[in-house]
């Protein structure tokens, strides 16, 4: 999230102050409280208790009768469409993508690394989720393979905001596993992971220190062993997750004791709930893991039954379906389910089969099993007659948003934009997805923008004549939160009051929270404002100085205060 005073260098670049009215002097401290100039109707609403102004001053504007008496017409209807990933990337065998590409996620992985944005660094504080009092909510439970999707997946989003061009690779440890000797595999040199004996001191993670200041060691090839390919079909022969899931699977095939070899095999701080994120292995090997499991869920889909249907509940709260998930609220364990993930966000790449090994220069084809396996340290890299060749799509899957008008733009220039910020608390839960949308008057011309509104954004003029409707849309069930701009007139042509509402796409209206700044939280309150021209203005004075105004656009973003919010939506 980027700062406050980011926006602020001079007093040439102020954003507009928003001023909200409300009609209690402690809903926001930085305000102007009136209680009286309303029109009349409106004014009913005074005496009504605080957490029902909204709702009271909401059921007079959808009264069709009642129509605001002065000021210019002004109608326009916009779209503000979101898409956190407009293409799906490719997670390929580490092996098996361009040695820039390797080097550029390494080299991104070691800016984190280095970046003191959060104490001790990026890197460790996010990596440090995946210890003490979480690690009974995301171990020995059906939670396992949910919040390591989001952890991964939220790890890669740090990555992309170093360099939006790397995506995650995967470890395909099989590979590895049908060598004669695993510990001399091409990925434990420095040409990948680094040595495997002692602390790191080879590769491009070389000299790593830990968040408790201790050096990145490995002891491997001492206990555990990597996944081999028996392990991995037998999983993938089952049917339920009930088969496969800690505490209730077949005893051979257990996703999270496979997974447990593994990290037993790598040793060092690898080999500890506390620590195994602590080393970069972690990464690669998860996401492998998480490759295997939604190979199972696509069986899953293919037979009809929906993965999230599946979740297997046992007798422990912390692995309970609807318990927010450790760290990465709103999320619940049962979203980390969803398929909406490898669906819209990524895919993997098929793993390696003979003859070819996915034309990798470090794997090679035992003609006789069948199989492939990685070359060891020293020995001469496969001949291949076509180079690796990055992805196209991995590098044009950035954030973006677009505002299309679709209908009203001659109204324009007597708008001002007004930031607010709609939060969907229960976003990826199924309801949302229902493809019927209040208030879709045009839906014989669009019937995308009705598969995909999230919500509507409205304003009432109440010192003006006219209304404004925003259709905010994004590419499936999340974010969590979006920013929209809602406009209201110019209160350099006169009066500004309006009421702003929100509507989810099942029709239901969301809550409307004004900031205390002071108290550093949100409070209900009525969804009025009033702009004035005053300085430090939170207003844009055009669609392109709002779309352009800074606001962050990742659904996996921390949902920490902004100061420029002052008006804020809380859909259910």
């Amino acid at each position: 999230m980027v700062e406050f005073s980011a926006f602020m260098p001079d007093m040439n670049h102020v954003l507009p102050l928003l001023v909200i009215l409300l009609y209690h002097q402690y809903d926001v401290t930085m305000s102007k409280v009136i209680s009286e100039g309303f029109p009349g109707e409106i004014a009913d609403c005074r005496y009504v208790e605080r957490s029902e102004l909204y709702t009271c001053i909401r059921s007079k504007f959808d009264n069709p009768d009642w129509i605001p008496d002065s000021g210019p017409k002004l109608q326009l209807r916009l779209r503000q469409d979101f898409y956190w990933h407009p293409t799906k990337r490719i997670r390929r065998e580490c092996r098996a993508i361009p040695r820039e590409e390797w080097h550029a996620l390494c080299d991104a992985i070691n800016k984190l690394k280095k970046d003191k944005t959060f104490a001790p660094n990026v890197y460790d504080n996010f990596a440090d989720y995946h210890t003490n009092e979480a690690v009974n909510s995301i171990h020995f439970g059906p939670n396992f393979f949910g919040w390591h999707r989001i952890f991964i997946l939220v790890f890669e989003e740090l990555l992309r905001k170093v360099n939006p061009n790397v995506t995650l690779c995967y470890w395909d440890s099989r590979l590895d596993h049908n060598m004669k000797h695993p510990e001399k595999s091409i990925m434990f040199t420095k040409e990948f992971f680094g040595n495997t004996k002692g602390p790191v001191v080879t590769g491009p993670f070389a000299g790593w220190k830990t968040i408790r200041n201790i050096p990145l060691r490995r002891n491997s090839a001492q206990e555990g062993e990597l996944i081999s390919t028996a392990a991995f079909d037998k999983v993938l022969s089952k049917h339920y997750h009930v088969q496969i899931t800690t505490p209730t699977a077949d005893d051979d095939s257990n996703v999270e004791s496979l997974h447990n070899g593994v990290h037993a095999y790598i040793g060092g701080q690898m080999n500890d709930f506390n620590t195994s994120s602590q080393d970069i292995c972690f990464w690669f090997h998860h996401a492998f893991i998480d490759s295997v499991w939604e190979k199972f869920c696509s069986k899953l889909r293919n037979k009809g039954l929906d993965p999230q249907e599946d979740y297997v509940i046992i007798d422990e709260r912390l692995h309970r379906p609807r318990r927010l998930m450790d760290h990465f609220f709103p999320f619940k364990n049962i979203d980390g389910y969803s398929d909406y993930f490898p669906r819209n966000i990524y895919k993997y790449e098929e793993y390696a089969t003979c003859p070819d090994c996915l034309n990798s220069p470090y794997l090679k084809c035992n003609n006789v099993t069948n199989k492939c396996y990685s070359i060891q340290e020293n020995e001469p890299k496969r001949l291949v007659f076509k180079p690796l060749k990055k992805i196209e799509t991995n590098h044009l899957s950035a954030p973006k948003d677009e505002f299309k008008i679709i209908s009203g733009k001659e109204n324009l220039e007597s708008m001002v934009f007004v930031p607010v910020k709609v939060v969907f608390r229960d976003a990826v839960h199924k309801s949302i997805r229902k493809q019927y949308i209040a208030g879709c008057e045009y839906q014989k011309k669009d019937i995308d923008v009705c598969k995909k509104s999230v919500a509507i954004v409205e304003s009432h003029g109440m010192s003006y004549h006219g209304k404004y409707r925003n259709y905010v849309i994004n590419d499936a069930c999340v974010p969590q939160w979006v920013y929209a701009f809602v406009g209201v007139r110019d209160p350099a042509l006169g009066d500004s009051m309006s009421f702003i509402s929100v509507t989810d796409k099942l029709g239901n209206h969301c809550f409307a929270y004004c900031l205390d700044l002071e108290a550093k939280k949100y409070r209900s309150c009525s969804g009025v404002i009033k702009l004035t021209t005053d300085t430090p203005r939170m207003y844009s004075k055009s669609l392109d100085d709002a779309k352009a105004s800074g606001f962050p656009f990742s659904p996996l973003e921390a949902d920490t205060l902004d100061p420029r919010i002052q008006l804020s939506f809380l859909c259910y």
